[in-house]
């Protein structure tokens, strides 16, 4: 009674296996490899940004135009490991997977032909994607479909590069990156009354402008005023902040955003649009001149490869208040004579 449970489970294994086989052999061979190698020229820019070379080789004979995606990174995967464990990904990461699927037929605007030999290489911080803040070594491996947008993954087959270690040493002492080379800024900031006939003005607007040649994606958090920072003088003193301001740096230090938070996306050339209520972090009601301006770090929470962004100034005067109406004159003539007879 047992022998047809036994010659049937043997076919069932023997047709799985020859499932597995028939999908192995339909995968197609890449016409590409991949190879990385640490950008040591990254520590310029800070110590603690962590960048790596990846250089794309075709190896299939003929011309072939390949699919890259620099908004999306290039499609590339990361594998990265400190001492053999792996490392927690970051909120760029996940936001980075959420673009691709919803981008997941992009328009390749500048498209590469490469014939057979030939190369491109397109640096990767890993730093921006994986928590390297610890000291240790880690292991990272780039990855990459050959077919890597929706609906071609079963025909795709997944190239891995070499694995190379980076090593985060501990800091002594506290080191300084005086000598860094900040980057380029990548958003301009044009400051305006919302509302030009208001003085003093209740509300601020902020546009900030794509300056790059990439898509900027982050995570805004309404409650965290899109992290600007004001600057407020009268009669050319800097203003004391109130408590509401105070309170606002602080829920900022704790980093997570207490709700209201969205991911934004700007294509270069265009703008995002923000309002902010200054009367509500400064007193301008007094009589004086008035001077506002803005600042905003280009990655507010990656310091490593941060640069502080200044908008243009505004100013306004708020008059002083008209002076009370005069009193009226006592009536303190000399009461009449009576006319002589």
């Amino acid at each position: 009674m047992r022998r047809p449970t036994s010659h049937l489970l043997v076919l069932l294994l023997a047709m799985q296996a020859s499932a597995l086989l028939a999908q192995e052999i339909n995968k197609p061979e890449p016409v590409f490899t991949l190879s990385i190698e640490e950008d040591k020229d990254a520590a310029r820019i800070n110590p603690d940004l962590h960048r790596v070379l990846v250089k794309f080789t075709r190896v299939a004979i003929g011309v072939e135009v390949e699919q890259f995606h620099e908004e999306a990174k290039g499609m590339y995967e990361l594998i990265v490991l400190r001492d053999g464990v792996r490392v927690r990904e970051t909120d760029a990461m996940r936001d980075l997977r959420a673009f691709r699927r919803v981008d997941g037929q992009p328009t390749i605007r500048n498209p590469r032909f490469l014939e057979t030999g030939q190369s491109w290489t397109t640096p990767l911080d890993v730093s921006d994607y994986y928590d390297m803040t610890r000291p240790g070594t880690y292991q990272v491996t780039v990855t990459r479909e050959s077919l890597p947008f929706p609906g071609t993954l079963a025909r795709s087959t997944t190239v891995k590069s070499n694995t190379i270690t980076i090593v985060v040493p501990r800091r002594v002492g506290g080191q300084s990156a005086q000598a860094a080379e900040k980057p380029k800024p990548r958003f301009a900031l044009d400051l305006s009354a919302e509302n030009p006939d208001d003085v003093p003005p209740q509300w601020l607007q902020v546009k900030l402008e794509n300056s790059s040649n990439s898509v900027i994606r982050e995570r805004t958090c309404s409650s965290f005023l899109g992290m600007y920072n004001l600057s407020v003088s009268r009669n050319g003193d800097l203003l004391e902040t109130n408590d509401a301001m105070q309170r606002l740096q602080q829920s900022r230090a704790a980093v997570d955003c207490p709700g209201n938070e969205a991911v934004i996306e700007i294509k270069p050339g265009e703008f995002y649009a923000d309002g902010i209520p200054l009367s509500n972090f400064y007193d301008v009601g007094k009589p004086g001149s008035y001077v506002v301006y803005i600042t905003r770090e280009t990655y507010p929470y990656n310091p490593a490869k941060s640069v502080l962004v200044e908008s243009n100034s505004i100013s306004f005067v708020v008059p002083e208040p008209p002076p009370a109406a005069a009193a009226q004159p006592a009536n303190d003539a000399q009461p009449a004579q009576p006319l002589e007879q």
